[in-house]
């Protein structure tokens, strides 16, 4: 059975977040992650919870396109999306499955490299997510994973305002963006899925938007508020959005928005087999 992760968009939405946020934030970040893996030619790759394929599209990309690459997401419309941009970018080669992260149906030690960019804190079951991401990593393979560390001038704009129009059930998704935050944890979860040296660092990454309305809208209509905000009249719209710009007036410079986010970046490994010589 498929789980909810709770951060689902709206029909239309995955093209829409590509655009808005996956292109402005989270491309530079898959090319960290998947250099924080190691991915080389010949790899065998899973992007678990890959949602428009950003760093399954780099890992393929990287490898020159002699990786094995496979993107899951428990979100057909999003494999659909990831499908059209890995083709658009001549990347056919990669495979989509749709399954939940705690149940990958694939054999075990299939892998040499799992990555996960921004997903793990949406898994209900994060335990048993990592379980499962060990699971299928072949002896001595690599994993690499990503959250957010802390709510970020955007994410506390949209909260502030969304809270301020709607109420704190509209602001629940947003808050699961930053639920993983803590190192501890992290360190916690690699051990219990029997990963070694394991290691956590923090980055700061930035964000340029140099149109932030557009920014603004775009963000709002590729998130799971869409549907909501596109109940409100063009006059409140509007306010909304002046709102959420005036909350990131301290981020604006001649360019735009350059905005700040904290993140945490996990690697460990898979134990290599041990073969006992006897005599």
């Amino acid at each position: 059975m498929k789980s909810n992760s709770g951060f689902q968009l709206r029909q239309g939405g995955p093209s829409v977040y590509e655009r808005s946020w996956v292109r402005a934030q989270l491309a530079q970040s898959a090319e960290e992650l998947v250099a924080a893996a190691d991915v080389a030619s010949g790899d065998r790759v899973i992007d678990i919870a890959c949602g428009t394929g950003i760093v399954a599209r780099t890992a393929a990309a990287r490898s020159g396109g002699t990786a094995n690459v496979t993107g899951a997401d428990v979100s057909a419309e999003m494999l659909d999306t990831a499908a059209r941009f890995a083709a658009d970018a001549g990347l056919d080669g990669i495979t989509w499955i749709e399954c939940d992260a705690a149940e990958i149906p694939v054999d075990d030690a299939r892998f040499d490299v799992v990555l996960c960019q921004q997903g793990l804190q949406f898994m209900p079951d994060k335990p048993g997510a990592m379980a499962e991401m060990a699971r299928v990593l072949k002896p001595g393979g690599r994993l690499a994973i990503s959250v957010w560390k802390t709510r970020s001038p955007i994410g506390t704009a949209f909260a502030t305002v969304l809270d301020r129009h709607f109420g704190d059930g509209t602001t629940a998704p947003w808050e699961m963006v930053y639920s993983l935050g803590d190192r501890e944890r992290l360190h916690d979860l690699a051990s219990g899925a029997g990963l070694l040296d394991a290691h956590v660092t923090f980055d700061v990454k930035f964000a340029r938007h140099p149109d932030p309305q557009a920014f603004i809208t775009g963000a709002i209509a590729g998130s799971p508020i869409a549907e909501t905000v596109a109940e409100l009249s063009e006059t409140e719209h509007d306010r909304l959005i002046g709102e959420i710009l005036a909350e990131l007036s301290h981020c604006h410079d001649d360019d735009g928005l350059a905005v700040p986010a904290e993140c945490l970046t996990l690697t460990a490994r898979k134990q290599e087999d041990r073969f006992v010589l006897t005599m």
